[in-house]
C-alpha cells in the first residue's frame, strides 16, 4: 500500500515534499524537484501541514496565470552533479537577468532568488548549489544576515561558496563581507572575467580544504546597524556622464546584444515603477522607503551605465548612513533622483536605438 501512495506521487503534478522535525527532506517527487529548482519562489504557492512527530508535508503549486504547470519543461537536475548549480541572490530582477545570462553562457544551471529568505528556504528543503552568488543588500533579509545562517546550518551547505556582489566600493564593505563567512566580494556592475574566473576557483576547492579555512578563520564580528563604515568623500557636483558607453558596451559584450537588450528592458521598467515608489514615499515621510529604493537604484543604474545617476544615489545613501541624518538634505537629493532619472533613461533609450540601427544597416 505504502508503495502504491509513493507511486501515485511520484505522478502528480504538484510538488510534494515530506521533511522530519529538523526539516531535512525525507521524500520529494519529481514536481518538487523540478518546481523547487526550476522556479524564484516567490512564484509558488505553498501550502504547509505540521505533523504530530515535528515533521512537515509541504505541497507547492506555480502561481495562476505565471507559469501554467502543463508549460514546464524538464531541465537537468539542479542537483546533477555534471553541471554547476548557482543560485542568483538579487532583488533586481535586472541584475538576476545579467548575471543569467552571463553564466548560462557558460554553461551553468542557474536558480534564482529575490532575497535572503528565500535562499535559506531553498537550502533547508535540499536544493543544492556549487556557489552562491549574494547580493549585499536585500530587502527582508539582507546578504551577510543570510551568508551567517548559511555558515551556522549543519551538513555539507554550510560550506557552500558565497560570492558577495555590492554596489558599495568601499574597502570596509569588503572586510565586513568577508567576516560574515563570504569567501569572496565583487563590486558592481559585475565584470564577466573576473566573476567567472573567480567563480571557477572557488567552485574547484576541496570541501575538506574550505572547511579547514574556515575553521582556522578569526570569529566573526556582527556590525550593528548603526556602524559607521568609511567611504569616499561626497561628490558636490555631479562630474560623471549621464551614460558611460564603455559600461554598456562590456554589457553588450558580457550578456550577449539579445541578453543585455532585455536587461535593458527590465532594468527601465523596475526603475519607472521605483520612481513612483520613490516620489509617493517623499509625498508621505516615508524615509525608510526613500532609502531602500535609492540603495536599488543606485545599484542598477550603475550596472547600466548610468554613472550620474549611480553617483546621485550614492550621495544620498550616504547621508542615509550618517547618525544623525540630514532630513532636508537627504529630501532635496532624493527629489534631484526622481528628477534626473528620467533623463538618464531617455540617454539609455536613445543608445539603444542607435544600436539597434546600426546592427540593422550591417544586416
Amino acid at each position: 500500500m505504502e508503495n502504491r501512495i509513493l507511486d501515485a506521487l511520484a505522478q502528480t503534478q504538484a510538488g510534494i515534499a515530506l521533511f522530519d522535525a529538523d526539516e531535512r527532506i525525507v521524500y520529494a517527487n519529481p514536481a518538487w524537484e523540478q518546481l523547487i529548482t526550476g522556479i524564484a519562489e516567490e512564484d509558488l504557492i505553498f501550502n504547509e501541514t505540521e505533523l504530530s512527530d515535528g515533521g512537515m508535508i509541504s505541497v507547492c503549486f506555480v502561481k495562476p496565470q505565471r507559469l501554467p504547470l502543463d508549460k514546464i519543461t524538464p531541465s537537468s537536475s539542479a542537483n546533477d552533479p555534471k553541471i554547476g548549480t548557482v543560485i542568483i541572490a538579487d532583488d533586481s530582477e535586472s541584475n538576476r537577468m545579467v548575471a543569467r545570462r552571463i553564466l548560462q553562457s557558460e554553461g551553468y544551471n542557474i536558480i534564482e532568488a529575490s532575497n535572503g529568505q528565500t535562499v535559506l528556504n531553498m537550502l533547508r528543503r535540499g536544493v543544492t548549489a556549487d556557489l552562491i552568488l549574494m547580493d549585499v543588500e536585500m530587502p527582508d533579509m539582507d546578504g551577510l544576515h543570510t551568508t551567517r545562517r548559511i555558515r551556522h546550518m549543519s551538513g555539507p551547505v554550510s560550506q557552500t561558496p558565497i560570492i558577495a556582489l555590492s554596489a558599495h566600493q568601499s574597502r570596509d564593505w569588503n572586510v565586513i563581507a568577508r567576516q560574515s563567512g563570504v569567501d569572496e566580494f565583487i563590486n558592481k556592475p559585475i565584470q564577466r572575467d573576473k566573476l567567472i574566473e573567480t567563480m571557477q576557483e572557488l567552485i574547484s576547492r576541496s570541501p575538506n580544504q574550505k572547511f579547514s579555512e574556515k575553521n582556522s578563520a578569526p570569529p566573526v564580528h556582527l556590525r550593528s546597524k548603526g556602524a559607521r563604515l568609511g567611504r569616499p568623500s561626497r561628490p558636490e557636483s555631479l562630474t560623471s556622464p549621464v551614460l558611460d558607453i564603455h559600461i554598456l558596451e562590456q554589457l553588450y559584450s558580457d550578456a550577449g546584444d539579445e541578453g543585455a537588450k532585455c536587461g535593458i528592458d527590465i532594468f527601465i521598467n523596475e526603475t519607472e515603477t521605483r520612481l513612483v515608489k520613490i516620489d509617493k514615499a517623499l509625498s508621505e515621510d516615508d524615509l525608510t522607503t526613500v532609502r531602500n529604493e535609492v540603495h536599488a537604484l543606485k545599484s542598477t543604474s550603475g550596472t547600466f551605465g548610468l554613472r550620474q545617476l549611480s553617483e546621485l544615489c550614492e550621495t544620498t545613501q550616504s547621508i542615509f548612513e550618517d547618525s544623525q541624518i540630514d532630513e532636508n538634505r537627504v529630501l532635496t537629493l532624493s527629489r534631484q533622483v526622481v528628477q534626473l532619472a528620467p533623463t538618464a533613461l531617455t540617454a539609455l533609450n536613445l543608445y539603444c536605438r542607435s544600436r539597434n540601427i546600426g546592427s540593422d544597416s550591417h544586416a
